[in-house]
């Protein structure tokens, strides 16, 4: 009687130990989560002739602040229909922003993917354009 009744409460011991090392844990990583990556692509102008420069711009922040060291900042660049991409890895301009200007030959709609890579997150925000 006496081994059982130590066995009952080694065995509710265990449960409340790991009760209570799971509760912490999931609090722990919940507290060292960082913030979402926004990163708002944009295109200018989004309507352009053959052989005009066409800027494009990611800005990207988080946690309201401006990310100048991100890892790794690439547009992605191709003609609709085609297989052919581009890709330009481009550094910080300051103030969030990682800046390419690009002008393109031959007329007709463009897809671009900027893949932004910081604080151990990846975004790819996309937009279209088009050159005429």
């Amino acid at each position: 009687m006496r081994l059982q009744r130590f066995g009952i409460t080694a065995l509710i011991s265990l449960v409340l130990i790991v009760l209570s090392g799971c509760g912490s844990d999931s609090h722990h990583e919940a507290a060292e989560m960082p913030q979402p990556l926004e990163v708002k692509l944009t295109v200018n102008p989004s309507s352009a002739k053959m052989n005009e420069k066409v800027s494009f711009e990611a800005k990207v922040t988080q946690n309201g602040s401006n990310v100048d060291n991100a890892q790794e900042v690439t547009f992605e660049i191709w003609k609709d229909g085609s297989e052919n991409h581009s890709k330009v890895t481009v550094p910080s301009a300051g103030d969030g922003k990682y800046v390419m200007l690009k002008s393109f030959t031959e007329a007709g709609k463009y897809h671009v993917i900027s893949h932004v890579t910081a604080d151990s997150q990846h975004s790819m925000p996309s937009a279209e354009f088009v050159v005429k």
